[in-house]
């Protein structure tokens, strides 16, 4: 990411002592910051493209949090402890940046945009956020990527079975099955993905577990959000994400009053392939949204 805007690592110290990483680009302190969680193999660093164009749009500060697991948090890579961790985690990060800024504006892409949802009923009763954004969120997956994952899941548990191994479920042996392709057709980024060394290749058979529950507790909780104004935003391109599917599920679910749909042409990874027009249809919702709060 030599060519976007440079971020500065800082870390948090969760209430078990875990120390979790995570990246702040912004040109000076503003009242409006847009925290992000990223997805399930990548990482903060991720979002820089995204955080470059929208500090240059609009005076935002831009904070990208690398989840228990993964990025640049050693411990434990590669797996989650606990359902209840992972939501702990962000709420407890969410309160502290509540202190530092005035307007806490929540988004999430891929994996990342169901445990904001998560996140989002959970602080629905919280005067803490702003407004509540998904990207590209991964609540239906396509027919291909679903198979490609009950395969993976599959391989994993005929070798253990094979050569009779008893690994611990902590420990990260079960591979990932996602390529560059799946996230965008940029070959620039591909070299990118396939020689970043803190995307996760392989996970534990707990964070599976976990992955399985956060997505659908995120489903159940889309009908608990009513209170932050909410925009979704869809790459029309995606070859992981049933567009369809997860647009219909949330206008059926979620009791927003404000809640907005945008589509880029762009794949699964918009930060990649559009990432100034996302930066600049974020951008201007949040602060849409600020000024609700205001009026």
């Amino acid at each position: 990411m030599e060519n976007y805007m440079k971020s500065t690592v800082k870390t948090f110290k969760q209430t078990d002592g875990y120390k979790q990483h995570y990246r702040v680009w912004e040109k000076k302190r503003n009242e409006d910051v847009v925290v992000l969680l990223h997805g399930g193999i990548s990482h903060s660093e991720w979002q820089a493209p995204l955080a470059t164009h929208l500090i240059a749009n609009a005076e935002l500060s831009f904070v990208a949090l690398d989840r228990r697991g993964s990025g640049l948090n050693k411990v434990e890579r590669g797996n989650l402890v606990s359902k209840d961790r992972e939501i702990k985690d962000v709420v407890d990060f969410l309160k502290k940046l509540r202190e530092d800024y005035k307007y806490i504006h929540l988004a999430g892409w891929c994996f990342g945009g169901q445990v904001a949802t998560v996140i989002a009923a959970e602080l629905e009763k919280e005067d803490i956020l702003t407004s509540f954004s998904m990207i590209a969120p991964g609540f239906s997956y396509t027919e291909r990527y679903s198979d490609v994952l009950k395969m993976s899941n599959h391989t994993a548990s005929e070798i253990v079975k094979e050569f009779n191994l008893k690994p611990e479920k902590s420990y990260p042996y079960v591979p990932v099955p996602l390529q560059p392709i799946d996230f965008t057709e940029q070959e620039s980024f591909h070299h990118f993905i396939k020689s970043d060394p803190l995307c996760l290749q392989n996970v534990s058979e707990r964070t599976y577990e976990v992955w399985y529950e956060l997505a659908e507790l995120a489903i159940n909780s889309l009908s608990s959000i009513s209170t932050p104004p909410t925009l979704v935003i869809f790459g029309a391109n995606d070859r992981l994400v049933d567009n369809k599917k997860v647009e219909t599920l949330i206008r059926n679910n979620i009791k927003t009053d404000y809640l907005k749909f945008e589509s880029v042409d762009a794949g699964h990874a918009i930060q990649f392939d559009e990432p100034e027009k996302l930066a600049k249809l974020l951008s201007s919702f949040v602060i849409d949204s600020s000024r609700r709060v205001l009026n």
